[in-house]
């Protein structure tokens, strides 16, 4: 006689169906996507350590050059990380086509943005002085900053052909390709930090070339990749011209340029909290990049998801799977949430460990490990805000975020952590882990906005309104 479920049985197993599936889906995207995401921060993670090695000025300058590059390129190159959305959704939709299309049509957006930023980079020396670094800091971080100049364009161009891939569910040759340049990048920074094989020893300078030959490299290897690659064939992206479509540009703009306000909003208050304490030396520069770069890399797991979520959730979405696009989002932020927590342990349990890889000075690795402390409380902030951030994408809702974030950084974050770390207004001034305190309460701020977002986003009838938008 044959076994049936009741009710409440069949539903529980069509949970754990549905979770099982969904759990699948995120490891064979995020886990590649994982892997991008720390190889390309490894180039930075390199410069850090190398540089610290060699000198703590040059250290001080290549992370204050960082703080002065990545707000600026994410914020403009920012704009084209929506192609993502648009190329997983017609992948769902089964509308190929499309894709080779929107990607050359990002090709139009790209030429100016580049412009943009390079005329930026070049202007970007003079943020210096009205922040008081000191002289010997600021002129290693101006020959830094060239080379990240020259490097940048490849990066731009780059992404589109990222988003490509990785929209449709092929984030693993990206994966490749960054390790490729992780490769490139060390070799040429042992090379000419230090002096090697008869170079010559141009420390923190020797950081900006090593970036620009990397990022190059990189560039030509993925449009070999895709121009040899036999599932790139029905793009046709090589073979046909297309001429700017006003139409889909201005969608491009509508949609990108929140993206890449929210990230340079998030990204610069970091990169602001460093060169608002620069003027307190460059040991707490040190420290404060140190911290950085640690944070960047346990936060690496729920990007990975976030990033993931962009694709898995734009995948349903495009394929009308709504109901189910919205439990994809929730999934994703629960799983991040769970990464964050280990990553929580992590810092508390081995911060003084990790910081004291960066950097031999005992001082500048006990106030790093300060911050580290600090920063385990706020991973799960920031586990919950790149899901949620990641699932929004998917249904291409963007607009508002920038005002979410621009809130809980700029009007309640920032404003604490300058008067904790600068000023005497609540008490005595306790340096660079007042300002890592007052950054922790605007994540959280943050978190709570997305999460409140995603409910209503992922709603049904709002669903409807994303995808008739």
């Amino acid at each position: 006689m044959k076994e049936t479920l009741n009710p409440s049985t069949e539903d529980s197993v069509l949970k754990r169906s549905v979770a099982s599936e969904e759990a699948k889906e995120y490891f064979k995207l995020a886990t590649p996507m994982l892997l991008t995401q720390l190889a390309a921060h490894a180039t930075g993670v390199i410069s850090a350590l190398m540089t610290g090695n060699y000198n703590t000025i040059d250290q001080a300058a290549v992370a204050i050059g960082n703080m002065l590059f990545w707000p600026a390129y994410f914020g403009i190159a920012g704009v084209l990380f929506i192609v993502t959305s648009f190329v997983a959704q017609f992948y769902g939709a089964k509308q190929i086509t499309k894709i080779g299309p929107i990607v050359k049509q990002s090709y139009w957006l790209t030429i100016p943005l580049i412009l943009l930023f390079v005329v930026y980079t070049l202007n970007a020396d003079s943020l210096l002085n009205i922040l008081g670094t000191p002289e010997e800091v600021k002129t290693i971080t101006k020959d830094y900053l060239f080379g990240l100049m020259i490097g940048a364009p490849a990066m731009f161009l780059f992404q589109p052909l990222r988003s490509m891939c990785e929209g449709m569910k092929k984030p693993l040759p990206i994966t490749y390709i960054n390790i490729v340049m992780v490769l490139i990048n060390a070799l040429v920074n042992y090379v000419l930090i230090f002096g090697k094989f008869g170079f010559p020893e141009l420390g923190g300078k020797g950081c900006g070339i090593a970036f620009l030959i990397s990022s190059w490299s990189s560039l030509l290897i993925i449009l070999g990749y895709i121009y040899f690659s036999k599932f790139f064939k029905e793009i046709r992206f090589f073979e046909s011209f297309e001429s700017p479509d006003p139409k889909q540009i201005s969608e491009i703009i509508k949609l990108g340029i929140p993206i890449g306000g929210t990230l340079f909003i998030e990204i610069a208050v970091f990169s602001g909290a460093g060169l608002i304490l620069s003027r307190l030396g460059e040991n707490v520069i040190s420290a404060h990049a140190i911290a950085m770069q640690v944070t960047t890399l346990t936060f690496m797991l729920p990007l990975s998801i976030g990033l993931a979520a962009n694709v898995r959730v734009g995948n349903l979405v495009g394929s009308n799977s709504l109901d189910r696009a919205r439990y994809s989002s929730f999934f994703a932020m629960f799983f991040a949430l769970f990464l964050a927590i280990i990553n929580t342990f992590i810092l508390i349990e081995f911060g003084n460990y990790l910081a004291s890889f960066f950097n031999p000075d005992t001082e500048i690795v006990k106030l790093a490990a300060t911050l580290l402390i600090i920063a385990a409380i706020f991973q799960i902030a920031d586990g919950l805000n790149f899901s949620g951030v990641g699932a929004l994408r998917g249904f291409k809702d963007t607009q508002i975020l920038f005002f979410f974030m621009f809130i809980a950084y700029w009007i309640i974050g920032m404003p604490i952590g300058y008067t904790l770390s600068m000023t005497n207004f609540f008490s005595d001034p306790i340096g660079a882990p007042g300002m890592w305190i007052g950054l922790t309460v605007g994540l959280f701020v943050s978190a709570a906005f997305v999460i409140a977002r995603v409910n209503y986003t992922t709603g049904r009838g709002r669903n409807r309104f994303v995808l008739n938008s």
